[in-house]
Order: structure tokens, then C-alpha cells, then sequence
């Protein structure tokens, strides 16, 4: 079969070019708002009602005889302000986040004429009263971890369990003379619990119950009613000022933007009471805060945590870094990663470069980072899957010609992850097309083996990283920025880039399948491109064949001579 013959039953998409153009995001899009929920009239509602289940249970426990509560939650705070609230003022329960063994079990000392003195521990103190302890003193210290369960199980306080109890056995009763009734809730992640569980596998042989928290709740109107309200205690228990419609918007979609998702929001205890309390320092004289005074605390925060992100924009500036921001080139497109670092409080985004080279081959996508034991396992399997995809169009080629080397530009540490398999591909396809690229793009995609794109993470980081390319006067002409069309969910984008985008300046599609990318990136549908590779092929066959027939030809005329 000749390749001309086969080209039309090459496995491509059908009606590819009457795809409808796609339209790019509107900035409202782009970001939550609340302002409509939140300018309805305050009501004074018990925000208890956020955690219905959580609430049930811990109020079941107090009841029931189990003794131990372990409270799957991420943040202690929030965890311990749904636990005390559905508990009650009047219930005796105090929260330790840090302790020891003397904190909990007590100490003896012996003092003149061998008097024995007894300084009880808190779990003798808070008897038919409640604890609620923090796990990782328990990890860090397991003997501390078997002498709470000892207690659990026997529901006794022997002296010995005290500090200095084994070095003074026979000077105080062994036994204590009645039961302790003090209930212990324990707060731990789902990762501390596998640790506990390593330390000891028979854990669980405590009577206990389970509760989870969620730390993101759904932004309903009830919710976000209820969260409202939540604040408004806090401002009242502290004294704090009072927010303006416009200043709560900002604070709810600054907790929206710590889940990194439109229709959810951070319940935290520690970040609203501290960005109140912060904003308090720009408005000192006035009783209500604007959103200009959270704005001013949210920027100072970002600009204190920047240190790395300032040596990377340092180094686009003085060309240290080499990117391409404007027309087209072959086999090179802009890609979009998120740093972190080791240590370091936050992420940031970054801008990278893809590069392809083509040569005489048979269809492998060498990946230069992975050869080099500079990427992880994910990134090598995206890479694999993107090589599968593209091959997939040339089955009907008994022996494809080319191959391409693939390198991240500049790549000096190691990476992982696969938002950068749609970048791989438009660079390979550009690269066997000799097709070019537009430069003013970015992009950022997984792919799985059929060519759809899938989400990835720290989207609003990776397109915050083009807004600071403005700022920094690298950009003025508008882009364009190609995502999964499934991480709409999660944009939180700041002010800066939603003004971008309102202004046109920034342009974002979300695609759903790769082909919807050809047109943006290449100004051809991806069955032309398809198509011409296809073609490139063809003349290879012919140049090779017709070479072999005249080496052929030649060695026939040299034998009669």
C-alpha cells in the first residue's frame, strides 16, 4: 500500500476543521465573587451549623462511654473551635496543642523525710471533663502514646505513669483509688494516622469513635451566610473592626483562592483573625475596614514571601533566562510550571521553554530531562503517553522515518508532573510539521493516550507567572494562555491579572481536547498539520527510494563496463 493510499485511513479526527472557535474566558470567568451573597442583610446564625455531622458526633461522644474521639482534621484551629463550640462553654475541656509527659500523667517529687509530693497531670485534672490533644507530641514521643492508651483501656492513673513514678515504686500506692473519667479527643491528618498506626498497629483496640472536618466548605448562600457569621464573632470576641461589604467579598475570595476553587472556601480560624487584626494597622482611627485595608495586608504579605520569585524575574530581565514572547518559531513554545522550594512558605509560578529537534529515526520522543535523571517517573510517563498519541496517527507507515529530542530549557534542578505533556506535543508535532508556533502563547495541560487534556495543578500561579511578565515590561501586546478546560473550577486569580483580562490583555482558553489547540497555536487544524507530516514522510520514501534505485543503477552499469 503507498502512503497516498493510506493517508485517508489514517486514524484522524472527523470534521476537525468545522470545530466551533473557541471563545476565551470573560474576567468574570476567572474569579469568585460573593459580593452578591454577602450584601444580603447580616443575620446573626450559628456558623456551627458549617459542620452538622462533625458537631453530632462530638456532642454524641461526650454521651457515650467511649473514651476516645480521634478527629480526622488539616488545621488544629479550625478543628478545635468546631469541637469546643459543639461542646459548650459550661463543659470543662481545654485544647493542648504542645505537651509532655508531665503535662498529662504529672510528676512526683520526694522532698525532705521522704514526703512524697504530687503534682496531678491535666488528665486528672479535667476528670468527667475533655481533652483535646494534638497528635504530634504522641509521634514524637511513642512511650507517650502507649502510656495514654494504657490509660484509655483501664481508665485508671496509676502513680507510675507519672514522671519519676518508676523511680519512686513502693513510696506512693501503685493504684489509684477511683476511676478517671476524662475523655481525650485526638486531632490528627490521615498521614499522622498511618504514622500512629506504624508505631502501633493495634491502635484502633482503644473504644474510639471517628469524625472528620473538612477544611473547605461549599460556597451555598447558606454557608456562606453561616461563615459570615462565624467572622462577625470573631470580630466581636476581639474587638476587632468591623468589615465592609467589599472588604468581606475580598477576605472570602482570599480563602477561596487558599482552596484553589470557585465554589469552595477555607474555613480558618488563624487567617481570618489575622488578616483582620493586620488591617487594623492601615486603618487605625476608623471602626470599619474597606477592602483597600485587606488588599494592602494581602500585598505586603505576597511581597514579603517574593525573595525567590524576585531572583526569577530578575533573570528574565537580564536576559538570563532566554524566552520568546513574540512571533512564530518551529518546534518551541512556552510552557508554564509552579517552583517550590525546600523550606519555603509559598509557590510561585514560572514561565519555561519547550524545545524539539527532529532527526532520522523511528518515531521516539527522546526525552533529554529523563535521560539525564533530571525529571520523576510522572513526567517520564506523560512524555511516553504523548509519544503513543502521536503515533497512533502514523500505524499505517510500516517504518516512520523521524524522531525528536525534547528538552526543558535552562532546566537545572530536578521536576516532575505532567502539565507539560500538551506543551510536548504541539512542540514534536511543530517540529515533524515544520509547522511554526505563535510565541506570544503559553500552555499547560496534561494529556491521557486518546488526546483529551486533563487538569493539572497551581493553575492560578502558572498564569499569574504571564501577569508579572506585564508588570515587569516584557509584555505589552496581548497573549493567549491555553488550559484544561476542567481547571475553570479552580481559578482564584488575583485583581492584577483578572484587569488583564478584562482589558483583553490576557486571553485564556480552556480545551478540553488537544486538537481545539492547533488552531490557536499554529493557525492550522490538526488534520492539516497531520496531513503535512504525512506529505513530509512521503517525499523521505521517495528521496530514500529513488537514491537506493540509483545506487542500484550505478552498480549494474559498473558490472558491464
Amino acid at each position: 500500500m503507498s502512503i497516498n493510499q493510506s493517508v485517508s485511513s489514517s486514524k484522524l479526527p472527523v470534521n476537525d476543521s468545522a470545530a466551533a472557535p473557541l471563545i476565551p474566558l470573560s474576567a468574570e470567568q476567572c474569579a469568585p465573587d460573593f459580593l452578591t451573597q454577602l450584601s444580603q442583610p447580616d443575620q446573626e446564625l450559628d456558623w456551627l451549623a458549617l459542620y452538622p455531622l462533625a458537631s453530632q458526633i462530638v456532642k454524641h461522644f461526650i454521651q457515650l462511654p467511649q473514651p476516645l474521639l480521634i478527629f480526622n482534621a488539616r488545621y488544629w484551629q479550625a478543628a478545635t473551635e468546631v469541637i469546643c463550640a459543639s461542646n459548650g462553654l459550661d463543659y470543662p475541656q481545654q485544647a493542648l496543642l504542645n505537651y509532655d509527659h508531665q503535662t498529662l500523667f504529672g510528676r512526683l517529687n520526694e522532698k525532705e523525710n521522704h514526703v512524697i509530693d504530687f503534682h496531678q497531670g491535666e488528665i486528672y485534672k479535667y476528670n468527667n471533663g475533655c481533652l483535646i490533644l494534638h497528635i504530634s507530641p504522641l509521634l514524637a514521643q511513642p512511650s507517650l502514646w502507649f502510656l495514654l492508651k494504657a490509660f484509655l483501656i483501664s481508665r485508671k492513673l496509676p502513680a507510675t505513669s507519672a514522671v519519676n513514678g518508676d523511680k519512686l515504686k513502693g513510696k506512693y500506692p501503685a493504684e489509684p483509688l477511683s476511676q478517671v473519667d476524662t475523655k481525650i479527643i485526638l486531632v490528627a491528618n490521615r498521614y499522622q494516622l498511618d504514622e500512629l498506626a506504624q508505631i502501633d498497629p493495634e491502635y484502633s483496640q482503644v473504644g474510639s469513635l471517628f469524625a472528620e472536618l473538612s477544611s473547605d466548605v461549599k460556597t451555598t448562600d447558606t454557608n456562606i451566610q453561616l461563615l459570615r457569621s462565624y467572622c462577625n464573632k470573631l470580630i466581636k470576641q476581639f474587638s476587632l473592626p468591623e468589615l465592609s461589604a467589599e472588604a468581606m467579598t475580598l477576605l472570602f475570595h482570599h480563602l477561596a483562592a487558599k482552596c484553589e476553587h470557585q465554589k469552595k472556601v477555607l474555613f480558618s480560624p488563624e487567617i481570618i483573625e489575622s488578616v483582620i487584626r493586620y488591617a487594623q494597622l492601615f486603618n487605625p482611627q476608623q471602626s470599619v475596614l474597606n477592602a483597600s485595608h485587606l488588599q494592602q495586608v494581602l500585598d505586603v504579605q505576597v511581597q514579603a514571601q517574593s525573595l525567590a520569585q524576585n531572583f526569577s524575574d530578575q533573570a528574565l530581565l537580564e536576559k538570563q533566562l532566554k524566552i520568546q514572547l513574540q512571533g512564530f518559531e518551529i518546534g518551541q513554545i512556552n510552557g508554564l510550571s509552579v517552583v517550590e522550594l525546600m523550606g519555603y512558605p509559598t509557590e510561585f509560578g514560572e514561565i519555561f521553554r519547550v524545545s524539539a529537534s527532529d532527526m532520522v529515526g523511528d518515531g521516539e520522543v527522546v526525552d533529554v530531562e529523563r535521560k539525564v535523571e533530571l525529571a520523576g517517573n510522572i513526567h517520564a510517563k506523560s512524555t511516553l503517553i504523548v509519544q503513543g498519541y502521536l503515533n497512533h496517527f502514523f500505524t499505517h507507515i510500516p517504518n516512520f522515518p523521524l524522531s525528536c529530542n525534547v528538552v526543558f530549557e535552562q532546566s537545572y534542578q530536578e521536576s516532575d508532573g505532567d502539565s507539560a505533556s500538551l506543551a510536548i506535543l504541539l512542540a514534536v508535532i511543530s517540529c515533524y510539521s515544520h509547522t511554526a508556533i505563535k510565541q506570544s502563547l503559553f500552555v499547560t495541560g496534561a494529556l491521557d493516550q486518546h488526546g483529551n487534556v486533563l487538569a493539572i495543578g497551581g493553575i492560578n500561579q502558572k498564569i499569574q507567572s504571564v501577569t508579572r511578565l506585564f508588570e515587569l515590561g516584557l509584555l505589552t501586546e496581548p497573549v493567549t494562555i491555553m488550559m484544561p478546560k476542567a481547571n475553570q473550577i479552580n481559578l482564584t486569580l488575583d485583581i492584577s491579572t483578572i484587569e488583564l483580562i478584562r482589558n483583553k490583555k490576557i486571553n485564556i482558553y480552556g480545551i478540553d481536547h488537544c486538537r481545539e489547540a492547533f488552531p490557536l497555536a499554529m493557525n492550522q487544524s490538526f488534520n492539516k498539520v497531520i496531513e503535512i507530516i504525512n506529505k513530509r514522510i512521503e517525499d523521505l520514501h521517495k528521496e530514500e527510494n529513488d537514491t537506493h534505485e540509483a545506487g542500484l543503477l550505478h552498480k549494474l552499469l559498473h558490472l558491464f563496463r
